[in-house]
């Protein structure tokens, strides 16, 4: 939810209409706006609310409607696994989020959301996770040669 660019409803849907264009403020990150855009690939309005968030830095879906958009990409990772300035609050020393494990943030996001009022409910849906077997491979490298300093450590 913290990379989070936009609100994708679909363009024929009703309940949304009058967001057509219209932006939202990110509750935790109040610098953020976030535009509702249109789009009938990625939302099937007889699912759920009939609206999606949008992160396009985490999402392969997600990374086509925002190139379909002009949606920003914002990566919330450093390379620590750890949520990065892109989280930050606009607070001094980035707020409750920057510097945060990624497990700690989805438990935090959660406990925010209904400190807000904003949360509804938790429901399991089927997913389909496609698998990219070059970008795994290209992350067991990355990691290595991250820990490279570490490993020459262990052999002296």
């Amino acid at each position: 939810m913290l990379g989070d660019t936009a609100v994708a409803v679909h363009p024929d849907d009703p309940r949304y209409t009058h967001l057509h264009g219209k932006f939202l403020r990110h509750p935790f990150l109040p610098h953020r706006r976030l535009p509702i855009v249109c789009d009938s690939e990625a939302v099937d309005m007889a699912f759920g609310t009939g609206a999606v968030k949008i992160t396009p830095a985490h999402d392969a879906n997600d990374w086509e409607v925002g190139r379909r958009h002009g949606l920003e990409v914002v990566s919330i990772f450093g390379d620590d696994g750890r949520l990065n300035a892109n989280c930050s609050t606009g607070e001094q020393g980035g707020g409750e989020w920057v510097g945060m494990k990624r497990f700690h943030a989805r438990v935090k996001v959660v406990e925010r959301l209904k400190e807000l009022g904003l949360y509804v409910g938790w429901q399991d849906n089927k997913m389909q996770i496609p698998i990219c077997r070059f970008v795994f491979f290209s992350l067991k490298i990355f990691f290595f040669f991250a820990d490279v300093g570490i490993v020459r450590v262990g052999i002296l």
